[in-house]
């Protein structure tokens, strides 16, 4: 490719999406002598690609943005061996007289159907699949209400930011797209992101329980650095988490 051609910043664009989309790393020092251009330059180019969704900026680069959640309907009906395990190795946090926010999604909606209803426990949810099952089991629930969001199957919006703000809880356990050393705990959508930060305000802890195939990985939007997260239930290997331990985390291991 001729240099006049690099001196266009689509040409560049089209060709660093290109590698984006076969999984390789954009490091912009190489990227800058490789075209001939300034840092500046490709710094531009990598703010572009992030803004159109393609690319998430690290320090001294870029990397892939993964693939987004699906939404909860299609994601509901498969089977998730793991998701019993992390449900089962929660179960022992949550004790009598607790008020828990259960967030969206198909890991706690699992544990929702673990719950037991033990002695003054209060359910706040933001998502009516959890409310159906805990009502079912005779568990105090309060269902938060608002538009809900297809991915997480879960209530968004200020409405129901604005009542989680009036209500008070021991622990939250909010839905998980993504948890990388780097990046921390991370989600795919703005309106549901800035629900989780509200149940987290709510909350006096708050408890990730998130399966082996997100860690590494990074929505768009940061909830959480790794140094304020306090527990973590997961499947993945005691190897993987240790930067996370290291950074004061308990770890549960399912």
């Amino acid at each position: 490719m001729t240099d006049l051609a690099l001196n266009n910043p689509s040409v560049r664009q089209t060709l660093l999406r290109s590698r984006l989309e076969s999984g390789e790393p954009l490091v912009a020092v190489d990227l800058a002598d490789e075209f001939g251009i300034s840092l500046d330059t490709i710094r531009r180019d990598l703010l572009a690609l992030e803004d159109g969704g393609l690319a998430q900026r690290v320090r001294g680069g870029a990397i892939p943005v993964r693939s987004a959640t699906r939404p909860y309907i299609e994601r509901r009906a498969e089977p998730e061996i793991a998701h019993d395990l992390l449900a089962k190795a929660t179960l022992p946090l949550i004790g009598k007289g607790a008020t828990i926010i259960l967030g969206g999604g198909t890991t706690l909606v699992r544990l929702a159907e673990h719950l037991e209803p033990l002695e003054n426990l209060f359910v706040i949810t933001p998502a009516p699949v959890i409310a159906s099952i805990t009502l079912e089991k005779n568990i105090p629930t309060y269902l938060v209400g608002g538009r809900l969001s297809k991915w997480g199957a879960c209530a968004v919006g200020g409405e129901a930011e604005a009542a989680l703000e009036n209500l008070a809880a021991d622990l939250a356990f909010p839905g998980i797209c993504g948890l990388d050393q780097d990046f921390g705990f991370s989600m795919d959508h703005s309106d549901e992101a800035s629900m989780t930060r509200a149940m987290i305000r709510s909350a006096n802890e708050t408890i990730l329980v998130c399966a082996k195939e997100k860690i590494g990985q990074r929505g768009r939007h940061r909830i959480l650095p790794k140094e304020d997260i306090t527990t973590i239930v997961t499947d993945a290997d005691a190897p993987t988490m240790l930067p996370f331990g290291d950074a004061g985390a308990e770890i549960i291991h399912a």
